[in-house]
C-alpha cells in the first residue's frame, strides 16, 4: 500500500510540475466516444498542473503528518478544513482546465473499415 502511496503522489508531483512548467498542448480523446475531445492548450494544461500539484499537496502533508510518523493519530478540525480546501481547489481547476479546453473532433482517429477482406 505505501508504494501505490509513493507513486500515486510522485505521479501527481511530477505530472503537475511538468503540465505547469511546460505547457504542452495536447488533445484527450473522449472515453466513450474516440472520435471527438478536448483539445488542451498552454493554459488548460497549466490548469490542470495545478490541479495536480494541489492533489500532491494535500497526499504530501497527510503523508508526512499522520502516516510516517510513530504515533498515528487521526487529523485534528484545521487539518481537515486544510485537507478540504485543497480538494476543493483541485475539483475548481480541473472544472476550470476542461472548461477552457476546445471541444471538437479529434484530428488522429480514423474509423473502423466496414469492408470485409
Amino acid at each position: 500500500m505505501r508504494t501505490t502511496q509513493v507513486l500515486m503522489f510522485m505521479l501527481c508531483l511530477l505530472g503537475g510540475l511538468y503540465l505547469l512548467t511546460q505547457a504542452p498542448v495536447f488533445f484527450m480523446p473522449d472515453r466513450w466516444n474516440p472520435a471527438i475531445g478536448h483539445r488542451f492548450d498552454a493554459l488548460a494544461s497549466r490548469l490542470l498542473g495545478a490541479a495536480l500539484l494541489a492533489i500532491a499537496a494535500a497526499g504530501g502533508t497527510y503523508l508526512r503528518h499522520f502516516y510516517y510518523t510513530e504515533r498515528r493519530h487521526l487529523p485534528g478540525p484545521a487539518a481537515q478544513r486544510a485537507y478540504f480546501m485543497l480538494m476543493l481547489l483541485a475539483l475548481g481547476l480541473l472544472g476550470a482546465a476542461v472548461l477552457v479546453a476546445e471541444p471538437g473532433p479529434n484530428p488522429e482517429y480514423r474509423p473502423r473499415s466496414t469492408r470485409q477482406p
